[in-house]
């Protein structure tokens, strides 16, 4: 009985220790993390366009796995710079009676729904009358969406197989509950941070669980980019529902915080943003790191500018540039594949080929490299 209750003690001391390590060690990723904030360079705005920074798969109360009430979701937004928010509840009809829409005070509010037929996922934005998903197949729901004026992204593209329906207008590039799903075996880390004693880090189990390159998702991009024009975007999926050992893990403004879709456009009203997320005119990014916002990737010339989700002719010998309010490592990509790579907060790159181009960006934080940004596509014919 004493061997037991030493071993017990011991085991208790060695599983504090190793708490007390992990809050440490997350403790100067934060540190680490605030001082690249602190060194952030103006990038030069596009002409006419603004860098709306925003979340874009939202739920609330109208959807049955939540209890996030508007009041809570506005106030997230505020807190965290968030300009415009993609709501999309699980389909129902109160969504078009009683779900947010408009403006509340800076904050745009785009209404939405988020469409379930067979385990295959659609995010209809814009929508203004209530799609009967359960009812139509894929291609009938998306051509509803579109006759409304909507916009339709594939949501959870692991569980999606029709991509032959005509009509989709994009795909999450990231999402968090599918990221988090697939980086399961970081469950240990996970709880650590959770179990850490002292201060709460919150942030740190964010940082060290789904923030990840979403390979698979991006390799499926790629393949897609060079067949038609598909505009990637991230997944919040943010749902304020997730508690364990009495903390909620997924609070709105961390979850806001964490990853944001910024589009740029001329002005923040519905229509301007509904055109521009259309187009392309967009990128991604983890904001939890260091906020995006100025970041620019377009292809030049005298008399020419195109912008992500542009098409622009090779004839015209573009150079494409890309620029960052921060150094990192910047990947020029052409049809899915790395062609040129700078540590830097610029990268210029003259284009001969035909192609599909765009541009991630990795940040160096204490040793280790993370991802930050996924800009859209430069169609270059």
């Amino acid at each position: 009985m004493q061997r037991a209750v030493i071993g017990t003690a011991a085991l208790s001391g060695l599983s504090y220790i190793g708490l007390l390590s992990a809050s440490r060690s997350n403790g100067r990723l934060l540190r680490d993390i605030e001082l690249l904030r602190n060194d952030r360079k103006t990038c030069p705005a596009l002409p006419g366009l603004h860098d709306f920074k925003g979340v874009i798969h939202v739920h609330s109360n109208l959807s049955r796995d939540s209890e996030g009430t508007p009041e809570e979701i506005i106030r997230a937004a505020e807190e965290t710079g968030q300009r415009f928010i993609l709501l999309t509840d699980h389909n129902n009809r109160k969504i078009f009676a009683q779900g947010m829409q408009g403006r509340y005070g800076d904050v745009l509010v785009i209404r939405g729904a988020e469409l379930i037929k067979g385990g295959q996922a659609l995010l209809a934005v814009g929508i203004k009358e209530y799609v009967d998903g359960h009812s139509m197949t894929i291609q009938q729901a998306v051509t509803a969406i579109k006759a409304q004026g909507g916009l339709a992204f594939v949501a959870h593209p692991w569980l999606f197989k029709e991509w032959e329906v005509e009509g989709i207008d994009g795909m999450e590039i990231y999402d968090i509950a599918d990221s988090t799903v697939a980086q399961i075996w970081k469950a240990p880390v996970m709880f650590a941070d959770i179990l850490t004693p002292g201060a709460e880090h919150p942030e740190s189990v964010f940082l060290r669980g789904p923030l990840t390159r979403p390979d698979s998702y991006l390799s499926k991009w790629d393949g897609l980019t060079q067949k038609r024009k598909l505009v990637g975007i991230a997944g919040n999926d943010a749902h304020q529902n997730v508690e364990l050992f009495g903390r909620l893990i997924d609070p709105y403004p961390l979850s806001f915080k964490f990853v944001q879709s910024h589009i740029l456009a001329p002005a923040l009203n519905e229509p301007a943003l509904m055109r521009a997320l259309q187009a392309g005119h967009v990128y991604s990014s983890f904001g939890l790191l260091a906020d995006a916002s100025g970041f620019q990737f377009s292809a030049r010339n005298e008399g020419l500018l195109g912008i992500m989700g542009d098409e622009v002719p090779v004839t015209a010998r573009p150079v494409l540039t890309a620029q960052a309010p921060h150094v990192g490592l910047m990947r020029l990509y052409r049809n899915g594949q790395a062609i040129h790579v700078v540590t830097s907060d610029k990268l210029e790159y003259p284009v001969r080929e035909k192609g599909v181009y765009r541009i991630e960006v990795a940040l160096q934080i204490g040793g280790r490299q993370y991802p930050w940004i996924f800009s859209n596509p430069i169609y270059l014919v």
